[in-house]
């Protein structure tokens, strides 16, 4: 009945639509426009994403900000409380005699020192200003004016001059998170180009490790915004501490190395409500002396960077070396007082004693001279005995070849053989008989076994043959290590896949790039400077079945009397890394026992960046449950040392997610869902609990891909 009289209408209109369009004749004028349409708009609590800009600020006293907030899509952002933002200005002071440029806020307080910390003097401390001390107009359009409170021409101790260059920013709390705007320009003229400017860092070069820096309840984002406070007229009164950036982002790097640390004292800041923060374990993750690791004097975005080499002062040398008496001389070179219109007479650029030169890693510079080449691998079918070709030549003299075997240049050069490429195992490889240590691979002294081809290119032959049950693909791993000057140097690690039975070889998969490990690392070169920055090379050894037993019963250790309380401890390496990382947030500290039963106590380690960022390690889409029939990790060798097939072992998931996730109630939710930490894994890759019975983990059915836990989700990716 409706779609039969629905007909007669749609009919209707057609010939209405018909006869309009056939008459003729004048349309007349078209009629004045509408008044426009609202913009767009969302308030502020609504927001999952706030980008903030600042348009001008202009100073006639006091000063007057516009700026403007917008969502991820661009939609003005309306509605934001004055209670919920706060401002920053200040003025950055060209250095004379000597002394370093340096900012210095208009907005000040003084702090009390309350007989918390060992400060007994009141301080200047610099601070913001609440949105609800000056005037803050919404305007309806995502546009806002605030007026501060502050008149700087009248901020006593603090002089006005408006042909200097001054910094405006604000800090939003209370909302999704804002990074912090800030606004450079000349108030006598308005500029905002041409500038005098203190550009040492920047927050590219932060978040390599920092991942997104977030400070102050994650109100501070920027470093250009840290600077509005963190200058040398800001002082802790708690600690005495002074917070100007450039001295104590330094000693916060160098922590536990500081001299005034290692002879038995703190660094340490108080911070809101007098919380005690102590940086005095801060372990720096590479060589302290990459100073271009964070001041890079070739990045445009940086462009007075190498103000660390050509304006040495004695704040910022003094940060590092704070043993250093620079009033007396003491601990001085030869003893030495000077101030900083002084500094530069000996620590000039290029000079003897120039702060460059000063902080060149030698071992870096020399390892320039040295570039190892695993060139091919042959002879590596079941109960053959593989032989390995390999090179090293000096890439700063025309590529000109070692004498492996008897340049003394060449301290060590060995070849991992490891298989297979499915998981490696070295099932087979009789290392827990011959050195106690199980799972590893087949090891090739180049140094003291290999032959001279008179080319340039040496090889070495295994002592021992492929094992008969051996199947796919291997990996083979070189490692070296040289000597300059009686100094160890690291040497770059190369890693081939080499076939077993498979037709050409297939490579173990590709999870991490080198590359990642050390944006925060510098290099990554372990065990003596022996192993060095090659991950492949690292699993040869670090793979599922392998663990520390043997260095804890070298040392006498046991479940008795380790820092843990067992017996080994798994060093596979997804789940030795990711521990390691988690450090001091595990329920558990995770212990592994080096050469000589010397303990590695991980618990204290504090992880710079975000722990939940996967891709601050992973590629993209790597970090998602393991395939079902993957290897788990031993955690107990059982019986046979040699053999994998009676170990204990933690399931392979439940182990890559251990590894973070120790919290019993973690472990408990793994156990719900097929995951085991007492299973032995059979020659099919069957997992059988001992308190379970036949186990098969789940994960990927919440965790998977699109699931509804997805693992990158979860991790905010």
């Amino acid at each position: 009945m409706h779609a039969s009289g629905g007909w007669p209408r749609i009919g209707l209109l057609v010939l209405v639509a018909a006869g309009l369009a056939g008459c003729s004749g004048d349309d007349g004028d078209d009629g004045a426009p509408g008044p426009p349409g609202a913009p767009a708009t969302v308030n502020i609590a609504d927001a999952t994403q706030l980008a903030a800009a600042i348009g001008e600020v202009t100073i006639a006293s006091p000063p007057v900000m516009n700026f403007s907030l917008a969502d991820g899509g661009g939609t003005a952002v309306v509605g934001l409380p004055a209670s919920a933002i706060s401002f920053t200005i200040a003025k950055l002071v060209p250095g004379t005699d000597g002394d370093a440029s340096a900012w210095q806020s208009y907005i000040n307080r003084i702090e009390e020192a309350n007989g918390i910390g060992p400060g007994t003097e009141d301080q200047v401390q610099a601070t913001t200003e609440n949105g609800t001390a000056g005037e803050l107009t919404d305007n309806g359009d995502g546009t806002y004016q605030y007026t501060y409170a502050t008149d700087v021409a009248n901020v006593p101790g603090v002089e006005f001059n408006s042909n200097l260059t001054h910094r405006a920013s604000f800090e939003i709390r209370g909302f999704a998170p804002v990074i912090n705007p800030v606004y450079d320009f000349l108030p006598a003229t308005g500029a905002t180009t041409g500038l005098f400017t203190r550009e040492i860092v920047d927050d590219a070069s932060c978040n390599v490790c920092h991942d997104q820096l977030s400070l102050h309840g994650d109100g501070r984002g920027a470093v250009q915004g840290c600077m509005s406070c963190h200058n040398p007229g800001s002082t802790d009164a708690q600690s005495g501490n002074t917070v100007d950036m450039k001295v104590m982002a330094h000693k916060i790097h160098y922590g536990a190395d500081l001299p005034s640390v290692v002879d038995g004292g703190q660094y340490v800041i108080y911070g809101f409500r007098d919380r005690p923060h102590d940086y005095s374990n801060v372990v720096y993750p590479q060589d302290i002396r990459n100073c271009r690791g964070c001041h890079d004097e070739n990045n445009p975005d940086t462009p007075d960077a190498g103000n660390w080499i050509s304006v040495p002062t004695a704040e910022t040398c003094g940060s590092c070396h704070d043993d250093v008496n620079f009033e007396t001389g003491e601990n001085h070179g030869s003893g030495i007082s000077a101030g900083n219109d002084a500094c530069a007479n000996c620590h000039r650029p290029g000079g003897d004693i120039g702060v460059e030169e000063a902080h060149v890693i030698t071992e870096k510079e020399a390892a320039a001279a040295f570039e190892l080449s695993l060139i091919e691998v042959v002879n590596t079918a079941p109960g053959e005995f593989p032989v390995a070709k390999v090179s090293v030549t000096d890439p700063t003299n025309a590529d000109t070849p070692y004498d492996i075997l008897n340049d003394p240049a060449i301290d060590r050069l060995r070849v991992n053989i490891a298989w297979d490429n499915f998981d490696i195992n070295n099932t087979g490889s009789g290392s827990g008989s011959a050195s106690g240590t199980p799972a590893q691979p087949f090891r090739l002294d180049v140094k003291g076994d290999g032959v001279d081809n008179l080319d340039g290119t040496f090889t070495v032959t295994s002592a021992d043959s492929v094992p008969a049950f051996v199947e796919g693909s291997g990996t083979a791993a070189a490692e070296a290590r040289g000597r300059v000057d009686g100094n160890r140097v690291p040497i770059g690690g190369e890693s081939i896949g080499y076939a077993i039975t498979d037709g050409l070889p297939i490579d173990r998969r590709k999870i991490v790039d080198i590359d990642s490990c050390n944006g925060c690392h510098g290099v990554i070169s372990l065990h003596g400077s022996n192993r060095t920055d090659n991950i492949e090379l690292c699993v040869t050894c670090h793979n599922s079945n392998a663990t520390d037993i043997a260095e804890r019963i070298d040392g006498g250790v046991d479940s008795s009397n380790s820092l843990d309380g067992k017996d080994e401890e798994t060093i596979e390496f997804k789940t030795m890394v990711h521990a390691i990382h988690r450090g001091e947030e595990r329920d558990n500290a995770f212990v592994v026992y080096g050469r000589g039963g010397n303990p590695a106590d991980f618990g204290e380690v504090v992880y710079p960046g975000n722990l939940a960022n996967c891709e601050g390690c992973h590629l993209s889409n790597t970090y998602y449950p393991v395939g079902a029939f993957a290897l788990a990790a031993t955690i107990d060798i059982a019986a046979d040392i040699d053999d994998p097939y009676d170990d204990l072992n933690i399931t392979p998931n439940a182990a890559a997610c251990w590894g973070c996730h120790d919290r019993p109630a973690a472990v408990s939710h793994m156990e719900q869902f097929g995951g085991a930490f007492d299973a032995v894994q059979t020659v099919d890759g069957t997992l059988i609990s001992q308190s379970e019975g036949t186990v098969i983990e789940t994960c990927d059915v919440c965790h998977g891909p699109g699931r509804s836990a997805d693992v990158g989700e979860l991790h905010g990716l």
